[in-house]
């Protein structure tokens, strides 16, 4: 069972399999695992303390940025993403990145922005589609077409309070012009646009 593994220059925190969302593209249903994982199926949820002592066997030295990314949403475990944040931050003074889609006030049932802003340095925000529609059909999410301005939404409210706000697509999930509305969208709101 994988909790943390290197991706790039990053070291990844894998807690939890649970997503609202079933996306066409998603890299978990072409492979088990990324970078050093060799598989980020979880046998269970890992515990704040396991995931604590992950830390020890990483030297931390040689990573800039810890991300919250692995083969489910992160704020599917609002509670324990805050702990493990505020732990990096304070125990290893590394900067603190969420990967999301975006959806997690809708999990949560309440804005967690201003709770994330207390523990992350950046984040970014799994767009992939230029409207509610299209984002359905593509992301196939538990909330419908409800998902799409959440997201919208949860965009805003990052920029205003969370200093590094990326959206992303997924290259070749969408139209080209799909990708360029979608850039269009993540000028309009202030945010960086990228396609991965």
């Amino acid at each position: 069972m994988t909790i943390l593994y290197r991706y790039g220059g990053s070291l990844y925190i894998n807690m939890t399999n649970r997503c609202p969302n079933k996306c066409t593209f998603c890299v978990r249903n072409l492979t088990d695992g990324l970078g050093t994982a060799g598989s980020l199926w979880l046998d269970k949820e890992p515990t704040v303390d396991e995931m604590y002592r992950e830390f020890h066997n990483w030297n931390m030295k040689e990573f800039d940025e810890v991300v919250f990314c692995g083969y489910g949403e992160p704020t599917e475990r609002l509670e324990e993403l805050k702990k493990i944040a505020e732990h990096i931050r304070w125990k290893y003074q590394k900067k603190v990145r969420l990967n999301t889609n975006g959806l997690g006030s809708l999990i949560n049932g309440h804005d967690i922005v201003p709770e994330l802003a207390e523990c992350l340095d950046s984040v970014s925000i799994s767009l992939n589609a230029p409207d509610a529609a299209r984002y359905q059909e593509v992301c196939r999410s538990r909330f419908g077409e409800d998902a799409y301005p959440a997201i919208i939404e949860f965009i805003k409210a990052c920029k205003e309070t969370i200093p590094d706000v990326t959206v992303s697509v997924v290259s070749g999930s969408i139209t080209q012009a799909e990708e360029d509305e979608c850039g269009r969208i993540a000028e309009s709101l202030g945010v960086r646009y990228r396609v991965r």
